[in-house]
């Protein structure tokens, strides 16, 4: 189990849970702060301005790693001083190996070992019926997340297994050592198939 954190997601979502936007980092740190405590059994006191009730959560259990979702520099800064793993996604490689370097002189800061690096990407492997081309899933990328174009048009891995292997071997030169894929289209067992054949390249 790998406990993905991140601050993410629009202001409707945070105020269906009755959390103001503007307090989503500092939940999110306190959370991360709170945890291990929480999960190995202990009685933590919960804060707010009186002095909040104390809870315990039983039975205890090991502490999961925490990877750190988001490319941005507060969520750099979480990574190196409560988590266990970094993970960007639908950023190009030069942006995970910026990334690396700021996270190492942050965790020496905080006397803490460099979190692992994991890096989220998306695309489709191959050609054919039912299998998007690379224009079209950056354009999705650009529509759902509001970003130009033209700065998300390498995002995409698409191609032979071969070429999908360059170009995650270009995340693995930044500093990934793990890659998330969400598969864009395509016969799914088609696809994994594929994804094994690129696996292999990597090796």
């Amino acid at each position: 189990l790998v406990l993905g954190v991140g601050s993410g997601g629009g202001p409707a979502q945070w105020a269906a849970a009755g959390v103001p936007y503007g307090e989503r980092g500092g939940r999110t740190d306190t959370a991360l702060e709170l945890l291990p405590a929480l999960l190995a059994g202990e009685r933590v006191r919960l804060p707010d301005e009186t002095g909040g009730p104390e809870v315990e959560l039983a039975p205890p259990v090991p502490a999961p790693p925490f990877w750190v979702g988001n490319a941005s520099a507060v969520a750099l800064r979480r990574a190196a001083r409560l988590g266990d793993g970094w993970f960007p996604s639908l950023v190009p490689p030069r942006e995970v190996a910026t990334g690396a370097a700021r996270l190492g002189e942050l965790s020496a800061r905080h006397r803490r070992p460099v979190p692992v690096i994991a890096i989220g990407v998306t695309g489709v492997l191959g050609a054919g019926p039912g299998v998007p081309t690379r224009a079209e899933i950056a354009s999705s990328i650009s529509k759902g997340y509001g970003r130009p174009l033209d700065q998300v048009m390498s995002i995409p891995v698409t191609g032979s297994p071969a070429e999908a292997a360059e170009r995650l071997a270009a995340y693995r030169d930044a500093g990934a050592e793990h890659v998330v894929i969400g598969l864009a289209g395509g016969d799914w067992r088609r696809q994994c198939e594929l994804l094994a054949e690129v696996r292999a390249a990597l090796t």
